[in-house]
């Protein structure tokens, strides 16, 4: 038979509210009698009946994170950063994870809403518009990686790639680089195409030169082929741009491959500055997103909607920046300099996109 708080009770010599406050720790208990139930909850073996709790209060201690792969090696200090903030709120986390599938993305969502967390956080921008609609209608806060707008139920988390794109091109250019080639991500993903335009845009205004493009899946494998095929041009580029780390390592093992040195040959940069970044032959230069500012800000986000009347949800945005290491110098032969910003745009412009 199951334990019930009732046995912990009588082993303790205490009420049934007495043991409710100790283990909920939702008022002050004289030590002698804390002690008394605390060992007979460990000597009866007793837990909290979470069920129970949840048709009384009508919400669970938990949280939910949804991701895109756990795989990922841009997720782990996020995950970690959002767990941390919750835990020291007293809240546990529910993680779920979508793959690219809408099964799975599905799956999640409703496990979030069965499970009532008192709000989610969805940290992949590929997370389809109708299962965010249907965690609000279900009136679970809700946090968006990339969120058009703020409302009710509704919060949005956002990334700048501004200042640390700018200053990776704006480092380029003063090694003397001015023919640029770049392996960015999917098209079906979001935050891939929006910092592939950026690219595009930022090397206009220096006035360097994009030699070709080539698409990749994110992975090393692609990296490898996107460096493969810019490499292999008759007039390659002097510098490589990724679309993430993991493309970038994957096009430094390519250029070795090839028999090409970086940077002597080719400076290669990457894109989030995931933990291997700072321990790859060479180390890889890269624009820094700060996962662990954006795991918390987007609890603080949730926990501020929660807490609030309205429920009505706000916005937050995390800058990037750039770490230069030992994967990019100075160009090989710089043909020509480039014109360079301040005759191509603005320089309010420049110093705009910088923030």
């Amino acid at each position: 038979m199951p334990v019930l708080m009732l046995d912990v009770a009588k082993r303790a010599g205490v009420s049934v509210t007495t043991v409710s406050h100790v283990m909920n720790e939702t008022r002050e208990i004289a030590p002698a009698t804390r002690e008394r139930v605390l060992q007979a909850i460990h000597a009866l073996h007793y837990y909290k009946n979470n069920s129970a709790r949840l048709l009384v209060r009508g919400h669970s201690d938990t949280v939910g994170l949804i991701i895109s792969d756990i795989e990922n090696p841009f997720l782990p200090e996020l995950i970690k950063s959002f767990e941390r903030a919750a835990a020291s709120s007293g809240l546990e986390l529910l993680l779920g994870m979508t793959n690219y599938e809408q099964k799975k993305a599905e799956a999640a969502v409703r496990r979030m809403i069965e499970g009532r967390v008192r709000g989610v956080a969805v940290m992949t921008s590929q997370l389809d518009g109708a299962l965010v609609d249907r965690l609000a209608q279900a009136e679970v806060p809700v946090v968006v990686l990339d969120a058009p707008k703020a409302g009710r139920f509704r919060g949005g988390l956002s990334i700048d790639y501004s200042a640390g794109t700018v200053m990776a091109i704006d480092h380029l250019y003063k090694m003397g680089h001015t023919e640029v080639g770049i392996i960015h991500g999917p098209q079906r993903v979001v935050s891939a195409m929006r910092y592939f335009e950026l690219l595009i845009e930022t090397l206009a205004e220096y006035g360097m030169k994009l030699v070709s493009t080539v698409e990749g899946d994110g992975g090393a494998e692609s990296g490898a082929h996107g460096a493969q095929v810019l490499l292999g041009m008759k007039r390659p580029p002097t510098a490589i741009l990724c679309g993430n780390d993991l493309t970038a390592i994957g096009a430094l093992g390519m250029a070795v491959r090839m028999g090409r040195t970086a940077p002597g040959d080719v400076s290669i940069i990457g894109c989030d500055d995931i933990a291997m970044a700072s321990y790859s032959q060479p180390t890889l230069s890269t624009v820094r997103i700060p996962r662990d500012a954006m795991g918390h800000e987007a609890f603080r986000l949730l926990d501020k909607m929660v807490a609030s009347k309205s429920q009505r949800g706000g916005e937050a945005v995390v800058t990037t920046s750039f770490i230069a290491r030992a994967s990019s110098g100075p160009a090989k032969s710089p043909p020509r300099r480039a014109v360079g910003p301040s005759l191509i745009a603005k320089p309010a412009q420049l110093e705009r996109r910088a923030k």
